[in-house]
């Protein structure tokens, strides 16, 4: 397939499935599993940007960081020092659904103290989904312009019909 069927491809993943699938989790209102799939989204988006197969084992941490710094940027950068949200946000919700004493995970309804995302409370990190997910979202476009721009070389992602 040439490059402009797989960044189309990996547009049509995007959209409906890392924004379309989680933006439905987020009017549902929950207060936990988006958290988790938006961990694991992070590592997702990583696998873009690097050269091995998306099913590349041991690739996790990696993944997670290079997300991190290229496609959120900002306080997520700085906070994932030593790799702070891999172990604590990606990793432990991932295997436990439990953040943990260091997360203070919140959609908007649970946030009546009015806490802003990325902000600390003491010794926890508070994290608001609505804002987490555009913050995800931009990471897509971010990405998708990488692709669209030649600087990122597309990958054949088994998604989708394939002709």
């Amino acid at each position: 397939m040439e490059n402009k069927g797989l960044i189309e491809k990996t547009e049509t993943f995007l959209k409906e499935v890392v924004m379309g699938e989680l933006g439905k989790l987020q009017h549902a209102g929950l207060s936990y599993m988006q958290f988790v799939l938006m961990g694991q989204a992070i590592e997702v988006l990583g696998g873009f940007l690097d050269q091995k197969p998306m099913k590349a084992k041991g690739q996790g941490a990696k993944r997670f960081a290079a997300c991190v710094k290229y496609l959120l940027g900002g306080r997520y950068r700085l906070l994932n020092e030593n790799d702070f949200l891999y172990h604590t946000l990606r990793n432990q919700m991932t295997h436990t659904f439990i953040p943990g004493n260091q997360l203070l995970l919140l959609n908007g309804e649970e946030n009546t103290a009015g806490y802003q995302h990325l902000e600390r409370k003491g010794n926890q990190l508070v994290m608001i989904s609505g804002v987490f997910y555009e913050d995800l979202c931009q990471a897509c476009e971010r990405l998708l312009v990488l692709l669209k721009e030649g600087r990122l070389k597309p990958k054949n992602i088994a998604f989708g019909d394939d002709e």
